[in-house]
């Protein structure tokens, strides 16, 4: 279970707390005001946390492109495959012009 301090308690024992995050493998929850405001975790702790934040991006962005192509795929049904690949292609051929012309990438054209 999380230790608990006020922040002037944190300030004036930071190494024995560090210590005790160390040895316990717990955390410490520092309050000011009778609010928690912060947290001092071990390092393994905080990397555990930083990988799962991570996943939770990448399973939200995945659920957003998911939605987005069933709201495509819903309002296209009337294309054939052909003219949804010739739209695809016009559409990223005009976002690698734009990238060009910003400046943000380059490459030459094969017979032009």
């Amino acid at each position: 279970m999380p230790k608990t301090v006020s922040a002037l308690e944190a300030k004036n024992r930071l190494g024995s707390l560090l210590g005790y995050v160390s040895e316990q493998g717990d955390e410490v929850i520092v309050q000011n005001h009778g609010k928690p405001k912060a947290v001092i975790m071990s390092y393994a702790a905080y990397e555990e946390v930083q990988e799962l934040r991570g996943q939770k991006q990448r399973t939200d962005a995945l659920e957003r492109l998911r939605q987005l192509h069933a709201r495509t795929e819903a309002r296209n049904q009337d294309l054939t495959e052909e003219e949804a690949i010739a739209i695809a292609d016009r559409v990223s051929h005009e976002l690698i012009d734009a990238a060009a012309t910003r400046g943000d990438i380059t490459f030459e054209r094969d017979g032009c």
